[in-house]
């Protein structure tokens, strides 16, 4: 399965549904993923789940761990 080179993230469940896709398609479970990050599996769970808002720290440790840039781009 290919996936896009980008996606927006308009809402927490759309950044929670990123982190899951990457991380399946990398062959990474929660557990594991929490042991990399530091952020406890009950917590990823819910952020994949788009039922807990993340911190911008949390954010980016997800990002650089799954190989995610997070890019601003000005709107028109």
């Amino acid at each position: 399965m290919t996936m896009p080179d980008h996606h927006r993230i308009d809402s927490a469940e759309a950044f929670g549904a990123l982190m899951k896709t990457r991380r399946k398609a990398q062959g990474i479970s929660q557990a594991m993923l929490a042991s990399i990050t530091g952020i406890p599996q009950p917590n990823l769970s819910k952020i994949e789940n788009g039922r807990s808002v993340a911190t911008l720290e949390t954010c980016l440790r997800l990002c650089a761990t799954l190989g995610i840039d997070l890019v601003g781009i000005s709107r028109r």
